[in-house]
């Protein structure tokens, strides 16, 4: 499902991570600061997933970040 996020005083990057389901698209509106924030999320969710063994090896994701896939937006891919 692909759903865009309206950034206010409720939005928080983890709590956009903790409401994705499998095969779920976020887009968000794209922001430097917001976009290194987000990679970072993806980044630690990924190595989470790694160490409890829900990911395989370095090659398999969870989560996927893009900032060109629909500009202006910032893209959150969730795999599994």
């Amino acid at each position: 499902m692909i759903r865009e996020i309206a950034v206010d005083e409720h939005y928080t990057h983890v709590g956009v991570f903790d409401q994705m389901k499998s095969g779920d698209i976020v887009k968000i509106p794209y922001e430097r600061k917001r976009y290194s924030a987000i990679r970072t999320e993806k980044a630690r969710r990924n190595r989470e997933a790694r160490l409890t063994g829900e990911l395989m090896n370095n090659m398999d994701l969870k989560f996927r970040v893009s900032a060109t896939e629909n500009p202006g937006y910032i893209t959150i891919f969730r795999i599994k």
